[in-house]
């Protein structure tokens, strides 16, 4: 997906071992609504990338999906 290389496009990467990343960033899934609101207070678009590992535990996605939805994301998208 292009518009994820974006500069301003928001990245969340969820690792096989469950670590998540903003950006390049470790954070936790507590960590994330925060972040999210924080950075799209600066930029217009309200869209999330979600990249997670094929070997990432469903919990773990889960989690992380709720915690983009509780910042006011409805769109996510994975690639």
């Amino acid at each position: 997906m292009l518009a994820a290389n974006r500069e301003d496009a928001i990245v969340v990467a969820i690792m096989r071992d469950g670590k998540v990343f903003f950006g390049n960033e470790l954070v936790t899934a507590e960590q994330l609504p925060e972040k999210i609101r924080e950075w799209l207070s600066h930029y217009a678009e309200r869209k999330v990338y979600i990249k997670a590992d094929a070997r990432a535990r469903y919990g773990t996605v889960w989690t992380v999906l709720e915690a983009v939805r509780s910042a006011g994301v409805e769109r996510c998208v994975g690639f």
